[in-house]
């Protein structure tokens, strides 16, 4: 505007008597820093009052004339015309300067015309990429889905169908639906480990048996075979699997220990010697549970063994007196608790999954491996050379046990009767005394009293090697076993029935009925059993009527997946790269894709949390645990690299096989039109906007779906025209603001005419793109493309790696970074650049730390950038392949810090708080938000408060609380590392301002790339107020 220097006003108002006068054009002065231009030379009223001027200026006599100034005179009004023009024309002016420039420009496509200047091209957006399952019918035969293949996700309420389509083909069989580990195996019980057996699994779920009922583990055959005795404590029984579970007493720890040692002094000693023998006696005698184990000299005395026998006996001798010592002063150590806490909790359920292989291309691998002894590659050749059992011989392979089961176990019985010997309870031999009773003998001269006991074998005709009962047990039977327990400590004997017989018995003065039990003699001239004397018939216990009992396989109760902190090895011998499957599984080929979910067993406090990971297959073996009598063959997946980063409960776990790569968008074929050879750049329109991009190891990080055909002859794009040759088949392409991309060929001197020709430009592309992709898991689940067989498809991953186009304002600081790395990586700032303007980041920077590169990144609009994303991967390799090979680079994700503010602002008159309320905060959300913040930058008071100060409506500002929330703290205020006490909020909002009630810091620190206390190398820190968190910024209006 036109204003006097002396007062101020406007020239045509001026009164100050000054004498000066401003006229158009005005001189155009702009300082450094502005947002934008002030371009024009004059308004309306400048050039209206300086065309008014004029009228009356002495230079310009023709117009003396003219001396009215009224508003209807048809002079004023041509002259309040030419005002109303030049008004408008100055303002177009202003507005053309200002799109000349990239920091003033206001709309995108001037900033997009500008970029091309420098070769640059705004970001078009990527492609999100999601992995799929897919499911086969029961009867199909091996399905092919094909390159494309689409499906679609369900969407919810707000949102749109979302369509993803496969990135190569996938073989898909039924048995590769939902592999299983395995879950079974067969119990190994041997004389090793009996004494320490905690279960036993019966294939019965009627087994009849009850707490403390007796089973017998008979090891070879009597009489050479080892008996082994153990109680049942409890019966759990399995409707669903018709299996029960024995759980078993404790054999305990002391005999346990003196068995084992015993064991070993049998093996060294030399056989024949009465030591010997006395130890093997022992041996057996503990396992069937005999023993007074009160003490050392009592223990060994049951068996008839001394400890100066054993001292002065030979070494393995005195090592097992040594043994039999240690047992009895055992220290009784107790483990501690794990560690728990939500610090636990927190940590388990953040914990990354493992970084797999980009693609089957880039798995490392080794002949060993690829060619081993249990490689499936052997039984796949093998077929090559016996083609007529490819679809028999994994199934008859995997059916046939490859070792004898349990060789040494001869079986496992429930002693279902316990009873006494005939005669146990027969009256002592009475006779008659003299009675010796002064009041009563006078008149009872004698009485009644005993006389000794039976002789159990000239009263009872006991004999050897045959075992009476006290009745009549139909259920004994010969073939059966039977173990007889001669007092509490004696040695019990474990014999077998060759005969028996039930017969009225009379003998000890009673009568009755008994069963005769022969016992099998080892040969005529041994006996097992000796006859009883009358007191050890008395003590004896039978628990005989012998029940096989049907073993079934063990549940293998270990976790899927990495090993436990403690490093506890596992029965199955899997770990976070290995897992054996439920069965033989063929035609998994290394370099193969699975997703392994269920439950996880490492989430302290809880086993319901569910997860899946991706990981990829090195080798996929065949064989047998050579550990386990009786097994079958099973296949065993190797997994690359890591392999799992999680612990799964093992029932819970399923391996979905049938899994492969899809990314976003829908495939389009379309005639664009008819080429002329006549027409020089000539363009079409996409019809199905917008076009996709997807991730790419590329300069710009995205590659376009687009393909184009001229009468079936592929053309190829290119950046710029003006690079190219009068017969290159290239073509450019250019994206408006509304997401329509336009195809331009040539003009015949940079670049081929098209040919002349009818409906002859046909266009192959695919259309879809942007953060709508990032669905979340189970989301994916509508087939658009069903291939026979197939049933139905899921994603049990979330989708990942989706960024929408570039903004004006991204492009306004990313445009600069195109002419300062020009494609290759030179200084430390040249990373941070490349990086930045790669597609579907938002932000980067590079620090140099030690002998490596950290560049920390954070996606578009911070988008959640998943290591194992296709964006990731991508960058890293471009910023290896671009940059100083010999210098290592590690790309880390953003750290967040979540600004808090609260304040209270008092208003100027008239104005309202619920007016300006929204403005406050949607200036603070926009001036603090993620778009304008910088990684590592801090964040300062004095800012804040002229940012609200700056808001239509407020007269001033008082900020109670200025910090910000990183994960530490939000853990601390859930107990974690706060010794178990939960944090409140006023704890946690003191611990984030670090403030007294009457301090506000200056600033909140932000931290770049460091590596911390303990070592580690932590990224750089964005700090921004999160717009979906409102309680994170409190505004209060001051009042009185």
């Amino acid at each position: 505007m036109s204003c006097c220097s002396a007062c101020g006003k406007h020239a045509c108002a001026c009164a100050c008597g000054c004498g000066a006068t401003a006229g158009t054009p005005l001189s155009l002065t702009n300082r450094p820093g502005l947002n934008s231009l002030a371009y024009r030379v004059g308004t309306y009223a400048d050039f209206r009052a300086t065309m008014q001027a004029d009228l009356s200026d002495a230079a310009l006599p023709a117009l003396a004339g003219l001396r009215t100034r009224e508003q209807d005179d048809p002079a004023m009004a041509l002259l309040d015309a030419w005002a109303v023009g030049a008004d408008v024309l100055s303002f177009y002016t202003e507005r053309i300067a200002n799109e000349g420039y990239l920091r003033t420009a206001t709309e995108r496509r001037s900033v997009l015309e500008l970029a091309r200047l420098l070769d640059y091209r705004l970001r078009p957006g990527v492609a999100a990429s999601v992995y799929l399952a897919y499911t086969v019918e029961k009867d199909s035969p091996p399905v092919t889905i094909p390159a494309g293949a689409r499906a679609q996700s369900v969407p919810a309420p707000g949102e749109q169908m979302q369509t993803f389509e496969t990135a190569e083909p996938l073989d898909a069989r039924y048995e590769w639906n939902a592999l299983r580990p395995r879950l079974t195996r067969p119990q190994d019980i041997t004389l090793d480990n009996v004494a320490t057996l905690d279960a036993l699994w019966v294939a019965s779920t009627a087994t009849g048996l009850k707490p403390n009922d007796r089973l017998l583990f008979l090891f070879g055959e009597l009489p050479d075979g080892v008996p082994a005795l153990r109680l049942v404590q409890s019966v759990e029984v399995q409707p669903q699997s018709g299996r029960s579970k024995l759980l078993l007493q404790p054999f305990g720890a002391l005999q346990g220990q003196i068995v084992a040692a015993a064991k070993v002094a049998i093996a060294a000693l030399s056989g024949g010697t009465p030591l010997r023998d006395r130890i093997e006696r022992l041996y057996r005698g503990l396992l069937l549970g005999g023993g007074d184990v009160g003490s050392v000299n009592r223990l060994l005395g049951s068996f008839g063994l001394e400890v100066g026998n054993l001292a002065g006996g030979p070494a393995p001798a005195q090592a097992f007196l040594l043994a039999v010592v240690k047992a009895f002063g055992g220290d009784g150590a107790v483990s501690p608790p794990p560690a728990g806490g939500f610090g636990a909790l927190f940590g388990a359920l953040t914990r990354q999954a493992t970084l797999q292989p980009a693609n089957s291309l880039r798995l490392q691998r080794s002949v060993a491996a690829a060619l081993g002894k249990a490689s499936d590659a052997r039984p796949q050749l093998l077929l090559k050379f016996a083609p007529q059992l490819h679809d028999t011989f994994y199934r008859a392979w995997a059916s046939v046990p490859q070792g004898e089961p349990s060789p040494a176990l001869n079986g496992v019985y429930a002693l279902r009767l316990a009873a006494p010997l005939f005669g146990y309870n027969a009256p002592r031999i009475m006779g008659l005394g003299l009675n010796d009773d002064p009041a009563t003998k006078g008149t009872v001269p004698y009485v009644s009293r005993p006389d000794g006991d039976w002789d159990a074998i000239a009263d009872g005709g006991e004999e050897d090697d045959l075992v009476q009962l006290d009745n009549a047990y139909d259920g004994v039977q010969a073939g059966s076993f039977l173990l007889i327990q001669s007092g509490r400590y004696g040695p019990p004997v474990v014999a077998q029935a060759r005969r028996v017989q039930v017969h009225p018995r009379s003998a000890y003065g009673i009568s009755g009925k008994t069963t005769g039990i022969e016992l099998v003699k080892p040969d005529a001239d041994t006996s097992v059993w000796q006859a009883p004397s009358m007191s050890t018939l008395r003590a004896t216990q039978v628990h005989a009527q012998s029940e096989s009992l049907p073993l079934a396989e063990l549940v293998i109760g270990d976790e899927v997946g990495a090993l436990a902190a403690d490093g506890s090895p596992r029965s199955t011998g899997d770990s976070a790269t290995r897992l054996t499957l439920d069965g033989a599984v063929d035609g998994l080929k290394a370099g193969r894709w699975v997703i392994v979910e269920g439950r996880r067993s490492d989430v302290p406090g809880t086993d319901a949390v569910t997860a899946a990971e991706l990981v990829m297959l090195a080798a996929v073996e065949q064989g047998t645990d050579a550990d386990l009598p009786g097994d079958t063959v099973h296949s065993t997946l190797v997994f690359a690299n890591a392999g799992l980063a999680y612990r799964y409960v093992r029932d819970s776990v399923t391996v979905r096989a049938n899994v492969v790569r899809a990314t976003h968008g829908e495939s389009r074929r379309e005639v664009l039109g008819s080429g002329s050879g006549a027409a020089s750049m000539q363009a079409f329109v996409l019809k199905q906007p917008p076009l996709t991009w997807v991730s790419a190891a590329t300069v710009d990080g995205v590659q376009s779906t687009l393909t184009l055909r001229v009468n079936d002859l592929q053309w190829h794009e290119t950046r710029n025209l003006a690079f190219v040759g009068a017969s290159d088949r290239h073509f450019v392409t250019a994206t408006d603001d509304d997401g329509r991309t336009t195809v331009q060929f040539g003009d015949g001197v940079h670049g081929a005419r098209l040919p002349t020709g009818v409906e002859n430009v046909v266009a192959t592309y695919r259309n879809g793109i942007g953060t709508p992709g990032n669905v979340r898991a189970q989301q994916v689940s509508l087939l658009a493309t069903r291939p026979l067989g197939v049933k139905d498809v899921i994603n049990p991953l979330r989708a990942s790696g989706g960024a929408d186009a570039e903004t004006r304002d991204q492009a306004r600081r990313n445009v600069p970074l195109a002419v300062l790395a020009l494609d290759r990586l030179v200084s430390v700032a040249d990373y941070a650049d490349f990086a930045r303007s790669f597609g579907g980041v938002g932000k980067a920077v590079a620090v140099k730390l030690g002998g490596l590169v950290q560049v920390t990144i954070a996606g578009a609009a911070d988008a959640p950038i998943d290591p194992s994303s296709d964006l990731y991967r991508n960058l890293l390799q471009a910023l290896q392949q671009y940059g100083d090979p010999s210098l290592p680079v590690r790309l880390d994700v953003r750290e967040l810090l979540a600004l808090t503010v609260s304040a209270k602002v008092g208003l100027l008159p008239d104005f309202a708080w619920e007016s300006v309320e929204p403005a406050v905060r949607a200036a603070l959300l926009d001036a603090f938000g993620f778009e304008r913040r910088a990684l590592a930058q801090a964040a300062y008071l004095s800012e804040l408060v002229a940012c609200m100060q700056a808001v239509r409506g407020v007269a001033w500002v008082d900020v109670d609380a200025f910090g910000s929330l990183d994960e530490a703290t939000l853990l601390a205020g859930f107990g974690a590392g706060d010794n178990g006490k939960q944090g409140d909020g006023a704890a946690l909002m003191t611990h984030v301002t670090a403030a007294t009630a009457t301090t506000v810091p200056p600033r909140v620190p932000v931290l770049p790339a460091r590596y911390d206390d303990t070592g580690t190398l932590r990224p750089a820190q964005l700090a921004y107020l999160p717009p979906n968190v409102p309680d994170t910024l409190l505004l209060q209006e001051a009042t009185p």
